[in-house]
């Protein structure tokens, strides 16, 4: 083993904060060594630490279906890819019935997910139907393109109770989104009291452990709900065809990684798709999928795991599924 690896890991479950050569060091070793996998079993052990040993599942209900002008090349709805040539939206009686039954499966908390021509009043108006539909105060999680303070004051005010947002692997290069815009995006949701959900995403097997640590180190600056790490699926006949996929093992490892870089102070470790080999590592929130999803070529996903699925995964895994809304956000208070 490798003792500098193993000093990084020690400090870090002690809950030490690691600067950006040690978090590199940890994203950067060989996959299937023994250090890779004392990465995944610390990271495991940290998480169950800071969540009391509870998983939770997270349910992605995507809105509609577009050729998106912000043209994020890894997106099946990037207009330069042409695989959504109109827009399709799902119609809103769908919406309410698929969060209903997420929320009667068990899910901890329901997102909402539009591209950029789903609109704003749009999507205050469809957030509020889906609430009158839900029976219980799980809560709501809005998906959606940059805004600014204005909105993000009214998602609040219909009883949004956090946004998904992040800075992207490749932003401003592979995507038509500034990265100054992402990050006045998750200052005004945090100025506004969203707590804001993270993930290092989506990594490829070019990306570098620089790249990666980086976007760890800006997650633990925002401070945000949770953070993890999310792997490409590639979109067939884009771009990235020629790099592929990292593997389930490779993620696991950053996954593990990402859990102990984030520190004491970020709870929540995520993953994409859901795997079995990283809620070993510690990955304790994964996404159950219905209606649109920015790695399926169809309107209704193909890929996505119902609630049932992912618990199931946390089963063989021995991870308990937390009951009732979730521990990251706040529960919708009327």
């Amino acid at each position: 083993m490798d003792t500098e690896i193993i000093r990084i890991i020690n400090k870090a479950l002690d809950g030490g904060l690691l600067g950006k050569k040690e978090i590199m060091a940890l994203l950067s070793v060989e996959n299937l060594s023994p250090e890779a996998f004392a990465i995944q079993q610390a990271g495991r052990a940290f998480t169950s630490q800071l969540c009391g040993g509870e998983a939770e599942i997270h349910a992605h209900i995507g809105l509609d279906a577009a050729p998106c002008p912000n043209d994020c090349k890894f997106c099946s709805f990037a207009a330069s890819n042409k695989i959504f040539r109109t827009h399709e939206i799902i119609p809103l009686e769908q919406v309410v019935a698929e969060a209903q039954a997420m929320e009667a499966a068990g899910a901890n908390a329901l997102y909402l997910v539009t591209t950029v021509h789903y609109g704003e009043e749009k999507f205050l108006e469809t957030a509020q139907a889906v609430r009158a539909g839900l029976s219980t105060d799980v809560p709501l999680i809005a998906n959606v393109p940059d805004f600014d303070e204005d909105y993000a004051r009214e998602l609040v005010r219909i009883g949004i109770a956090g946004v998904y947002h992040v800075v992207r692997l490749g932003e401003g290069v592979f995507t038509r989104c500034k990265v100054e815009t992402r990050l006045k995006t998750m200052e005004a949701a945090k100025g506004a009291g969203l707590v804001l959900g993270n993930c290092i995403d989506p990594i490829g097997p070019e990306h570098t452990p620089e790249e990666i640590a980086d976007l760890i180190l800006l997650a633990r600056d925002f401070e945000v709900g949770f953070s993890g790490a999310m792997r490409r699926n590639t979109v067939p006949g884009t771009e990235f065809e020629r790099h592929g996929n990292i593997s389930y093992g490779r993620l696991a490892t950053y996954a593990g990684a990402t859990a102990l870089a984030t520190g004491p102070g970020i709870r929540g470790n995520c993953t994409h798709e859901p795997s079995q080999l990283c809620g070993q590592a510690g990955a304790n929130i994964m996404w159950a999928e219905r209606g649109t999803s920015p790695r399926d070529t169809a309107t209704e996903t193909t890929r996505g795991l119902s609630v049932d699925q992912v618990r199931e995964i946390y089963f063989d895994t021995d991870w308990p599924v937390h009951e009732g809304p979730s521990q990251f956000y706040p529960p919708y208070s009327g």
